[in-house]
């Protein structure tokens, strides 16, 4: 269950969260049944209550970080995979996530990812109530205009290396010093996973559209579905071609 939180010192700020409240409702009116998301069981417009279905295993930064040693690469390739399939879904229906933190994916029992908690985001161009976290925001981020779908594919990129590494980008960096670096273009090394090249052209998508190579949800999740294939049958393959994969994809396509 899912409730604003009360602030009787401060009635704009608790209106704030009704809205934020109203707006998640509507996107999971939207959305549906969908398998990557959870499950809306009610919602109590006068109250401003969501109450959700129960995902057993939790919040996806909890369980890797509680269980890193133990996930296989074949599980972390599916979240990412999911990941992907989630935020297709989302930008099928105009809306930027803008908070694209591990703790905002939960596991359902059989280990299956959830994306969920809408109330920041951006629906139709709307202002946005959230930003993305440093480690997942794009460089030359700008906050006086509506966010756009690339803003979520960067924040996908270091979601799937912490994903892959149990770590956030940079993570034991100071976060002014990291915006430093990503203005810079500079990204940490990934040559070493499976799907580095990957989370390299989400990270770099302003040297690609620069090039007039366009990037979607849609392209990455089908990229990661063939990598998951390949890891099945063949890990020396999946090892030595992980970095050409993207490219034989087509995950990166020029725009006409």
């Amino acid at each position: 269950m899912k409730t604003p939180i009360p602030n009787p010192y401060c009635p704009p700020e608790e209106q704030d969260h009704r809205r934020n409240m109203r707006l998640e409702a509507r996107i999971y009116s939207m959305i549906g049944e969908h398998p990557r998301v959870p499950k809306l069981i009610h919602w109590e417009d006068a109250t401003c209550c969501l109450t959700m279905e129960y995902l057993a295993n939790g919040n996806l930064k909890e369980y890797i970080q509680q269980n890193h040693g133990n996930i296989t690469l074949q599980l972390r390739l599916r979240w990412g995979r999911q990941a992907a399939e989630a935020l297709m879904m989302l930008h099928s229906l105009n809306v930027v996530h803008c908070d694209l933190l591990p703790r905002n994916f939960l596991l359902d029992l059989h280990l299956n990812l959830r994306i969920a908690d809408f109330g920041g985001a951006s629906l139709g161009g709307s202002d946005p109530s959230a930003t993305p976290a440093t480690r997942f925001r794009q460089p030359g981020y700008d906050w006086d205009v509506p966010p756009v779908f690339s803003d979520d594919l960067f924040s996908l990129g270091s979601l799937i290396y912490f994903i892959m590494t149990g770590s956030y980008p940079y993570e034991e960096v100071a976060s002014n010093e990291v915006e430093r670096l990503y203005e810079a273009q500079q990204f940490p090394d990934v040559s070493a996973l499976v799907c580095g090249a990957l989370i390299m052209r989400c990270w770099q998508q302003q040297q690609q559209q620069q090039q007039q190579v366009v990037v979607s949800a849609e392209a990455i999740h089908d990229c990661l579905l063939t990598i998951e294939g390949e890891w099945k049958y063949n890990l020396d393959f999946i090892e030595y071609q992980a970095p050409r994969i993207p490219r034989l994809c087509g995950l990166g396509t020029r725009s006409e």
